[in-house]
């Protein structure tokens, strides 16, 4: 403050001498101390309009944050009523109540069914033909049957494990476990295809026709150049071969992955409405129809 200050009076001292140049010390005295007391009394009001301002952000900011608080607690109020109510929605697959739509053995379920369908069609990408649709039909039925034992004979295991007053004093639990034991052995199943589809997609000749490509710009690079057949050359080559096959293996699973699931999507839209759906919408329509009469 005090270097604030002096460095004020110098300044206006300045200002003083560039306007009147003729003044007596005293006279200058005079002048310069009116010129502070002015300025002090110019710092002050802006001093007291700065205060009144952050005085009106401040408590405008409190208004904010008030309702923002009071919406936050709405909102956590609405999600709880949503959530209560959605916790008290019965399964819709087997109808157990307070299961939140889903209870967690149907949810297990379904996901052992996606499984199931992802299994068969990454077995069909390399064992059928995928424009004829019977056969890869056939092949997923196949795979579906075949990890279907699986699941019964794992669930069958779990049963004959688990103790008879545990199975009995908690179904719901019990259930759940079979539902996962079914899910996890599913998964397993899945991954075992996979592994499968790639050591076969690995075989064709677009893996093959791609992995010698990579062979040979592997064996041609500048630093093998001088023994592009030594055993260095030879090792490095094979590796980024493999390591190409691999990629193919992983690009045409995908691809005919892809290709598999839109058949599958125009098939279900293409397949037409059940007799059950469309005894329904006709069902609805209105029977006063002008010219229409009814047969008793």
């Amino acid at each position: 403050m005090i270097h604030i200050r002096r460095g004020r009076r110098a300044r206006i001292g300045a200002e003083i001498e560039r306007e009147q140049p003729g003044l007596s010390d005293g006279e200058r005295r005079r002048v310069l101390d009116e010129r502070l007391r002015e300025q002090a009394a110019i710092e002050a009001e802006d001093f007291v309009w700065r205060r009144e301002q952050a005085r009106a952000d401040q408590a405008r900011q409190a208004v904010v944050r008030a309702a923002d608080q009071a919406r936050a607690e709405r909102e956590r109020a609405a999600a709880a009523v949503a959530d209560a109510s959605r916790q008290a929605l019965p399964c819709e697959d087997c109808g157990q109540e307070r299961a939140a739509g889903r209870c967690e053995a149907c949810g297990y379920r379904r996901r052992t069914e996606a499984a199931i369908v992802e299994a068969g069609m990454v077995a069909a990408t390399w064992s059928a033909d995928l424009g004829d649709q019977g056969d890869v039909a056939a092949v997923s039925t196949g795979v579906r049957a075949s990890i279907e034992r699986e699941i019964d004979a794992a669930r069958a295991d779990y049963l004959r494990a688990m103790v008879p007053a545990d199975q009995h004093g908690d179904p719901v639990g019990a259930t759940a476990a079979l539902a996962f034991g079914g899910l996890h052995t599913a998964e397993q199943a899945l991954a075992e295809y996979r592994r499968e589809a790639l050591a076969m997609l690995g075989r064709t000749e677009e893996a093959e026709a791609e992995a010698r490509r990579v062979y040979r710009t592997e064996q041609s690079r500048r630093w093998f150049k001088h023994n592009p057949d030594g055993e260095d050359a030879t090792a490095a080559a094979a590796k980024a071969a493999n390591a190409a096959r691999g990629r193919t293996a992983e690009y045409l699973l995908a691809t005919r992955l892809v290709q598999l699931r839109e058949q599958t999507a125009a098939r279900i839209v293409a397949m037409p409405a059940s007799w059950m759906d469309r005894l329904s919408e006709l069902a609805a329509r209105p029977l006063d129809v002008p010219g229409v009469g009814l047969i008793v």
